[in-house]
């Protein structure tokens, strides 16, 4: 996987410079990602932010805690 420069992305076929589907709804492997590695789910769909940083020190505390808050982070969008 590539990160895009213009925006950060993990696959932009954006030529705008904006942000993919941020807000967007969560497929399949979001929600994936975001059980098995729940820092990279919340890193590919809102980037460096608030939740990315409290979900990397929930998942160090335990995977549970990180995967769950993780899924809510990104349905809840």
């Amino acid at each position: 996987m590539c990160i895009c420069i213009k925006c950060g992305c993990f696959s932009c076929k954006n030529t705008s410079g904006e942000p993919d589907e941020k807000g967007g709804a969560a497929d399949c492997v979001d929600i994936m990602l975001a059980i098995l590695l729940p820092p990279a789910g919340i890193y590919k769909k809102e980037g460096c932010t608030g939740r990315f940083w409290a979900n990397v020190v929930l998942t160090v505390l335990g995977i549970a805690p990180g995967s769950i808050h993780a899924v809510i982070c990104i349905s809840g969008k």
